[in-house]
Parts: C-alpha cells; structure tokens; sequence
C-alpha cells in the first residue's frame, strides 16, 4: 500500500497567495498602457470580487489609483 502524505496550506500561506493575486491584479491595472488593458483589470477584478465576497472590495481599492497616465 502506497500512502501520500497530503499537506493543507495554512492560515499565512493562503493569506499570501490572496496578497500574491491582488497585487497582480492592481500592477496590471497600474501599468496598463490602454483603456482597453485598464478595463480587462478591472474585469479581473470584478471576478476577484466575486469570488471573494468577505474580502474587500478589490475594485474600490482600483477605484483609488490615478490613471492619468492610461489614453
């Protein structure tokens, strides 16, 4: 009998990774040369929203960075 040991991450692992996807979420947003890149981080995190109904609202955090930069 073959036995795999199967380990859960824990409490700061999984905090991490969701910090880990936020902020990708948010630098593609910054960094977005077009509307177009802007508005598909925004739809990123609509979907992260969704996902994530106890979490804050990752696209009121969006809301709050200045695009000026963004044709």
């Amino acid at each position: 009998m073959n036995l795999t040991l199967i380990k859960t991450p824990t409490d700061t692992d999984l905090a991490w990774a969701e910090h880990q996807i936020r902020q990708e979420i948010i630098d593609r947003f910054v960094d977005a040369r077009t509307q177009t890149e802007a508005t598909a981080a925004r739809w990123g995190a609509i979907a992260y929203d969704r996902a994530n109904p106890l979490a804050s609202s990752l696209l009121a955090e969006l809301d709050t960075y200045d695009l000026l930069s963004v044709a």
